[in-house]
């Protein structure tokens, strides 16, 4: 039975909101009473303008909160216990007017089938609608990533279970969404083992609209998956890495100027039992990491980073680079831009500039550890790519090791609805982290804790929030930023880009050390959540049990 509490008492009691001077004119901010804190792995925001919906999932717990933007007040608040012990939290997504939190259940050894449940919520009651519903039931194990099942990350919990079994993409317009998943090797050699990947996609009442299990043309050691996307007609797409041996290296040896591999994008349709394959040929150019978005004239996006085949590290960047694929497979408007000089000589030092200058006359200047994180398809048919340098750097002593996650500076680049280059930026920033006592190892993560970005578009600009240095408020273009550690305080700093000019400015919004004569912690970019066209809000933890809300308006 479903176990609904009403803190009728807590909601009873007035909330008092209140601002301070702020560090900008362009931004102003107002912070909520505190309330009552909820521990949660990961938490999740959504608004209809009006009011906030968060959902945290901990251990056997579900918690609903509902949020009044105007006034910050908690308006209700929702625990449910009526989930399965082995429940995995697999993900919340969003479809139109429609929210559902999905969750994975095995039944065991002795009938060994991996189920996938949701659960519709209701946004304006903040309730669950009904009971859980099963999606999809498979006989035979998921490939997944180990966690706890107390929330704790593993291996320091007690109790275990895989999460991330399943993924979750959604089209353009959100009226498809495709479920994958990726059954466990069944062969533990992956230079002899076929990957076996499943795709469903359903429409957004979770009306299944087909499935099916594919194996895959190479194996795990020659096959690496870069990206997956679903079309507004349910097509679902899978861009690959495919190697041309069992090295699984990108260059055999490191004075190749030939790349050890290319890109395949498979297409995965209703009906159609084999997988359409359309080899991707950039010419010279390596690609450095490649993303699949849906445009808006029905084709899909293909986008990323690339060197010109001449550097030994291919996670560097010389320019930006986008195509489009038809419904039919076919590459068309092909496009690259270099990433200029004087971009690449911002924010460094010296010694740098002249080492870049050197290699320009050889066409190897580049920007280094580029990783795409997102991409903006604008109603006209223009593009916003926003890459940022992720990357990280193992320590080692005689007595132990341990990694530290750095996560530096931005390139947002615009280009234009006929696809020239319209502006070309530099965000300069610096973050370094470390992973907290319990985290799980893993260099394949470059994102960790409060680092990074969050990007929002409004009013015909592009904000990109961090938290950076107070070092860095009055930061020349000829000076390096100041170090941001993880986990210290920092101060929130928002850069806004005029999306038509590319004209852009810096405000430092506020200093998360004294805010209405508290510290706030715990800051994450997946906190944020964008409310109106000239505002967002932060939930932080201020110590002693509590959250607060954080109301960011834009004033200019």
């Amino acid at each position: 039975m479903k176990k609904a509490f009403f803190y009728l008492l807590l909601l009873a009691m007035p909330f008092y909101s209140y601002a301070q001077k702020d560090l900008s004119e362009d931004y102003k901010y107002t912070v909520s009473e505190p309330y009552q804190v909820y521990d949660a792995p990961r938490k999740h925001y959504f608004s209809d303008g009006n009011e906030i919906l968060s959902v945290k999932p901990w251990k056997k717990k579900m918690i609903l909160q509902k949020f009044d933007v105007e006034g910050l007040t908690l308006n209700s608040m929702k625990e449910y216990e009526d989930f399965p012990d082995n429940c995995m939290v697999e993900g919340i997504k969003q479809l139109q007017d429609k929210f559902y939190l999905f969750y994975s259940s095995w039944t065991g050894r002795d009938t060994q089938h991996e189920q996938l449940f949701y659960r519709e919520i209701n946004f304006e009651s903040g309730t669950f609608v009904g009971d859980a519903v099963k999606l999809i039931d498979i006989d035979g194990k998921l490939a997944g990533t180990l966690a706890s099942t107390s929330g704790v990350a593993a291996p320091f919990a007690f109790g275990f279970g895989v999460t991330d079994k399943f993924d979750f993409l959604t089209s353009l317009d959100e009226s498809k969404i495709l479920i994958q998943y990726r059954r466990k090797p069944e062969v533990k050699s992956d230079k002899n083992s076929y990957d076996i990947i499943g795709v469903e996609v359903y429409d957004l009442s979770l009306n299944k609209l087909w499935s099916r299990e594919y194996t895959m043309p190479y194996t795990e050691r020659r096959m690496n998956v870069e990206d997956f996307a679903v079309d507004s007609d349910g097509n679902g797409y899978l861009m690959a890495k495919v190697f041309h041996d069992d090295s699984n290296k990108d260059k055999k040896r490191r004075k190749d100027e030939e790349a050890n591999y290319h890109m395949e994008l498979f297409r995965l349709s209703k009906g159609v039992a084999e997988i359409e394959i359309t080899k991707i040929d950039l010419g010279e150019k390596f690609i450095n990491g490649i993303s699949l978005f849906e445009s808006v004239d029905g084709y899909m996006l293909c986008s990323g980073f690339y060197t010109n085949g001449l550097n030994n590290k291919l996670h560097n960047a010389d320019g930006v680079y986008t195509f489009k694929i038809t419904r039919e497979g076919k590459l068309i408007d092909e496009k690259s831009y270099e990433i200029p000089l004087e971009i690449l000589n911002q924010y460094v030092k010296n010694r740098t500039k002249k080492k870049n200058e050197r290699k320009d006359k050889d066409g190897k200047a580049e920007f280094q550890n580029m990783k795409l994180r997102n991409l903006v398809v604008n109603g006209d048919g223009s593009l916003v790519l926003i890459g940022e340098q992720t990357f990280i750097v193992v320590h080692r002593s005689t007595r132990y090791t341990y990694v530290t996650y750095h996560n530096n500076d931005i390139l947002v680049t615009k280009i234009d609805p006929e696809g020239n280059l319209a502006w070309m930026k530099k965000i300069p920033k610096r973050q370094v982290g470390k992973p907290k006592m319990g985290e799980v190892f893993d260099t394949s993560k470059t994102y960790q804790g409060g680092m990074s970005y969050s990007h929002f578009a409004a009013n015909g600009n592009h904000y990109i929030v961090f938290l950076d240095n107070v070092k860095n408020i009055d930061l020349p273009l000829d000076k390096i930023p100041a170090l941001h550690s993880d986990g210290h305080g920092g101060y929130l700093t928002a850069y806004k880009i005029d999306d038509a000019t590319g004209a852009h400015s810096k405000g430092s919004i506020l200093d998360t050390r004294e805010v209405n004569d508290m510290e706030l912690y715990q800051f994450n970019n997946d906190r944020i959540v964008k409310t109106a066209e000239d505002e967002f809000v932060i939930e932080f933890y201020k110590k002693k049990k509590e959250d607060v809300l954080v109301k960011v308006n834009i004033l200019n």
